[in-house]
């Protein structure tokens, strides 16, 4: 009787704790409340368009003569360029759904000085370029709280395979009469990964067949990227070439259509 007493009263104040947060949950439910959508289970497609900022790191390569000569590191600078994906899914309408994209990336200018003390080269000429296959999963947690809303909230993680094409690339050492050495550009394939939040807002009227406007910032891992060896100018071929690592932080507007009639 007496574990029993105690069983009840530990059961009182779980519950006790967990009503006030269920009610703050509810309350923030209900900020997100903007009409009411047409609900559609089932098979989507989606179009994306947007900006991508890619931020290369570990930037080095390793010059002919290494090791005796030491491995040279960059300070590289991206310009913004284009985004563009398209993904077919499925929406299990219960806060969760999938769907595999296709996505590419604008080429990208990629320049700037070496960090490594000494008489050394700069990166004076290159562009980067990506085009990836991923794997996207996303979650609306009112959506899974049963909150029947024209807009809703979402966090979203994808993995895949990225294909990152560097261009031909020029190092330049000022420092000798500007001296230019330049080289093939080539393509490397790197497992991808990413992650976002955004915002979903269905365009059309209640009992219409929806078009639903998506609005998100994702961080996207594509992997390493890598120049090519072959010398375009006199000179060695590297030991290793031109190589950073690939990422890109995308803001996206995207139309998702639903393919099942209500």
């Amino acid at each position: 009787m007496e574990f029993s007493t105690k069983l009840a009263a530990a059961c009182a104040l779980v519950f006790s704790l967990a009503a006030p947060a269920a009610a703050t949950a509810q309350d923030s439910a209900n900020f997100f409340k903007v009409g009411t959508a047409s609900v559609t289970y089932g098979p989507y497609v989606r179009f994306g368009l947007g900006v991508a900022n890619t931020r290369p790191s570990d930037e080095h390569w390793l010059p002919p003569g290494y090791p005796d000569d030491p491995r040279i590191d960059f300070n590289l600078s991206n310009d913004t360029s284009g985004f563009g994906e398209i993904a077919f899914g499925y929406d299990w309408m219960n806060g969760f759904r999938g769907d595999v994209s296709v996505l590419t990336t604008g080429s990208a200018t990629t320049t700037g000085p070496h960090t490594t003390s000494g008489n050394h080269a700069d990166i004076t000429s290159a562009s980067v370029s990506t085009s990836a296959v991923m794997g996207n999963l996303y979650y609306s947690p009112f959506e899974q709280m049963g909150v029947n809303s024209r807009l809703h909230p979402f966090v979203v993680a994808g993995l895949g395979y990225a294909n990152n094409k560097v261009s031909d690339w020029t190092r330049t050492n000022t420092a000798k009469d500007s001296v230019d050495r330049s080289f093939s550009g080539d393509t490397h394939g790197d497992f991808a990964y990413s992650l976002g939040i955004g915002m979903a807002y269905q365009l059309t009227a209640p009992g219409k067949h929806p078009a639903i406007l998506e609005m998100s910032y994702r961080y996207y891992s594509f992997g390493t990227a890598k120049g090519g060896s072959t010398p375009l100018t006199s000179g060695e071929s590297p030991v290793a070439p031109l190589t950073f690592e690939n990422d890109a932080h995308v803001l996206s507007i995207s139309l998702r259509i639903p393919l099942q009639r209500l």
